[in-house]
């Protein structure tokens, strides 16, 4: 009797073991994320050898939140994610949430221990998005019943698109730094009558496998929310 719960004993010791590891781990992913995100805006600032000599974090914009999906919808019309971190951990309403692949949603609603997030795959979402190396931006949308579909609007009809070009964050709103990772333009039509392209997004990964993800925090964001919503 006493070996049987012993060995019950040891398997949660374990499973706990485990479970600090894998937390330790997702820190250290946000960790180099982080890094990354910030490095990749000091480039596009010219102050990238500032960034690799400064010793403090003076010019860290974002800070990532590392924390596990606890719950998720993927096949609705309006699919959300539930964190298992919320306003105690510093995370707020229209933060947005990465993966190590990409852009997964922007938060709708905080309490202290947990927060929701409304997903890419709603038909709520806008997310603010480019062609990377090109000047052409767009309002990514999800209309379609394919998880992996997305939609990009507004980008006008005398760009120069194809087919493969790559689709990322344009860094404009407050959620999500610039460059994040998003997909491919799969199909570009023209539609008669129309002033801007019809573009279908093969996103470049499978949101139903998310389980961790990094909520990300603006330093600057309420004095650039402030100034935008002033124009």
């Amino acid at each position: 009797m006493s070996g049987g719960l012993y060995s019950q004993v040891q398997k949660a010791e374990d499973f706990f073991r485990l479970q600090a590891k894998n937390d330790s781990l997702l820190v250290e992913n946000a960790n180099l994320l982080q890094t990354i995100l910030n490095y990749r805006l000091s480039v596009a600032n010219n102050s990238f050898q500032e960034f690799e000599l400064s010793q403090d974090d003076s010019l860290v914009q974002y800070r990532l939140i590392p924390t596990n999906v606890c719950a998720k919808t993927i096949h609705l019309r309006n699919n959300s994610l539930t964190l298992s971190k919320g306003s105690n951990h510093g995370i707020k309403k229209g933060m947005g949430v990465i993966s190590e692949k990409g852009v997964v949603g922007i938060i709708k609603a905080v309490t202290p221990n947990y927060s929701t997030v409304l997903m890419i795959l709603n038909s709520q979402s806008r997310i603010s998005s480019k062609i990377l190396n090109k000047n052409y931006h767009g309002n990514l949308i999800w209309e379609s019943s394919d998880p992996r579909l997305m939609k990009l609007l507004d980008v006008p009809k005398h760009a120069t698109i194809a087919s493969g070009d790559t689709v990322v964050t344009s860094g404009y709103s407050v959620s999500f730094p610039p460059l994040v990772p998003i997909g491919v333009i799969s199909k570009v039509e023209l539609l008669e009558g129309s002033n801007s392209f019809d573009i279908q997004v093969l996103l470049n990964y499978d949101l139903s496998q998310t389980e961790k993800v990094y909520v990300v925090e603006m330093k600057t964001a309420y004095e650039k929310e402030k100034i935008l919503s002033a124009q």
